[in-house]
């Protein structure tokens, strides 16, 4: 019996700086963040991208892109709808 093959995963980018450089399954489905050594910088275990979210962290890190958490892009999409 041949084993069938796994899911099939776009080609990872070695650093996402734009949404071309992203793979599309970050595009479609967000990223898979993990936590790293920088308290306020997250790392996409997909695409390799590092992001912060610069509602919580107003200083930029430095090799980090920015990226809204859960809570701040509710907040600015409510505002959007409410504003």
């Amino acid at each position: 019996m041949r084993e069938q093959p796994g899911p099939s995963f776009p080609p990872v980018a070695k650093a996402a700086h734009s949404v071309e450089d992203m793979p599309i399954f970050c595009q479609d489905y967000g990223h898979s963040w993990e936590s790293t050594q920088q308290p306020d910088v997250k790392h996409c275990s997909l695409c390799g991208t590092n992001g912060y979210c610069p509602g919580c962290t107003p200083i930029p890190p430095a090799n980090a892109q920015p990226f809204s958490c859960t809570r701040h892009a509710v907040q600015a999409e409510s505002a959007v709808h409410h504003g």
